[in-house]
């Protein structure tokens, strides 16, 4: 699919969702600072594990988990808001309210993370 020109006489002026990917690249950028913060607390989250706690931090798979849950939130978050922003883009609707369900998926990876971290 090819767009119009901009000099092309009689077609509808077509712009691109370049400010909608910007801003996405920008949320991305401040999610990569905020998972670097996330991985060096919950490294720390494990320091009352022993041969005793029964914590679910304690285990390898709570360790692995509150380690990868804020990246595959972030991919998926950013996965999921660029793919329907621009699907709503390609049908001729504002990509910007598909901003918020990648934002709300991000949170909830960021929660389900903590979780592990404090229970």
């Amino acid at each position: 699919m090819s767009l119009p020109l901009q000099g092309d006489p009689g077609t509808a002026r077509r712009t691109r969702p370049t400010g909608y990917l910007v801003t996405l690249a920008v949320l991305v950028g401040g999610g990569l600072m905020i998972d670097m913060f996330a991985l060096y607390i919950s490294v720390f989250a494990t320091d009352s594990c022993g041969s005793v706690s029964p914590a679910p931090v304690c285990t390898t798979f709570g360790m692995l988990s509150t380690w990868a849950l804020p990246w595959i939130g972030l991919g998926a978050a950013a996965a999921v808001s660029a793919g329907l922003g621009l699907a709503a883009w390609r049908r001729g609707r504002t990509p910007w309210v598909y901003l918020p369900i990648g934002v709300l998926l991000y949170l909830a990876s960021l929660a389900g993370a903590w979780a592990i971290m404090v229970s």
